[in-house]
């Protein structure tokens, strides 16, 4: 009798050990809950779901604040606004990026966080002549994001943005200058914003027109010795220009010496000179590619450090433009 007992005693206990070994190895087996629910949160974002993505990031990032797929749900949940498109959505996207940012500002995605602040801001951009509350952040964060990460490969991109966002500043403030000068005739006013887009922007492509119209305002000012210098400027340095052989003109009229023409001068102005169709609808033949919706601005940056292929490329753009109605 005592046998048979220490007998189903020890069954026992095999049989306890053996639960025990089993139920560690399927614990061990399991998906951490973390890891499920980011991969979910991608899977939806992937699907264009970007309701299910955010809940599935959020609910990550709340309740698993230390976990190592929570610096990823920041991202992806700004993601999730600036796929989905729409100013409200990129406002939304912009804070979820400021808060990757904050709190991760040595992570590796740190950059492209910022990048993708600067392009919202530069996708919600205004022609000339309308308001340039956007235009004046893109140019800002552009600024930003060279300053603070001037290692990243998006740099280029992100330069050349600047360039662009710039123009169309520029652009702005001339248009301005203009109602001032021939619906106003207010020279002083129209002075001022011609002398703004000078001073502030240094590689205006349209800078030739620019100057003659300051010119002019001093001319009509009777301030003759100012109106030379910049008609001056024309014959120095834009000999391709069409105001070329008027500011001459009016040099000769004035009795005032054509200066000689700087070579050096000229062929960089050249350089910086693009299509001169302005128009409120298309500013710049570079970014008019964006404000059409036809590429978005931060795939381009990736595009251009040869991230993405050309076929995933087309993929992301159609995707967007469908997310949007276009």
């Amino acid at each position: 009798m005592r046998f048979r007992l220490c007998s189903l005693a020890l069954i026992l206990a095999m049989l306890a050990i053996g639960c025990g070994q089993k139920s560690a190895n399927l614990q061990t087996g399991t998906v951490p809950p973390d890891k499920v629910l980011f991969e979910n949160g991608m899977q939806y974002l992937k699907k264009s779901q970007y309701i299910k993505a955010r809940l599935a990031f959020q609910t990550l990032i709340s309740t698993y604040p230390d976990s190592e797929y929570t610096p990823k749900a920041v991202m992806a949940n700004g993601d999730s606004y600036y796929q989905e498109g729409g100013t409200a959505n990129w406002l939304q996207a912009e804070a979820q990026y400021r808060d990757y940012i904050l709190f991760y500002p040595n992570h590796e995605d740190a950059a492209d966080a910022q990048m993708k602040i600067a392009a919202l801001n530069y996708k919600m951009m205004k022609g000339p002549g309308l308001d340039q509350t956007y235009g004046r952040k893109a140019e800002a964060e552009l600024k930003k994001m060279i300053q603070d990460f001037p290692n990243s490969e998006l740099i280029p991109t992100a330069e050349e943005m600047l360039r662009e966002a710039r123009q169309v500043l520029a652009r702005s403030e001339e248009t301005v200058g203009d109602f001032y000068l021939q619906q106003r005739h207010n020279y002083a006013a129209a002075e001022n914003r011609y002398k703004l887009v000078i001073d502030r922007f240094p590689q205006y492509a349209n800078k030739d027109q620019t100057y003659f119209k300051l010119a002019e305002t001093q001319e009509k000012q009777g301030r003759i010795t100012e109106a030379v210098y910049y008609y001056s400027q024309i014959i120095i340095g834009y000999p391709f220009s069409d105001k070329f052989e008027e500011a001459k003109k009016r040099l000769i009229l004035l009795e005032q010496p054509v200066p000689p023409i700087d070579p050096v001068r000229a062929a960089e102005n050249e350089r910086n000179r693009v299509a001169r169709d302005f128009s409120i609808w298309d500013p710049l033949r570079g970014i008019w590619s964006v404000f059409s919706s036809k590429e978005d601005p931060y795939e381009r940056a990736k595009r251009h450090t040869g991230e993405y292929p050309e076929e995933e490329m087309a993929k992301r753009n159609g995707k967007e433009k469908k997310a949007n109605g276009k």
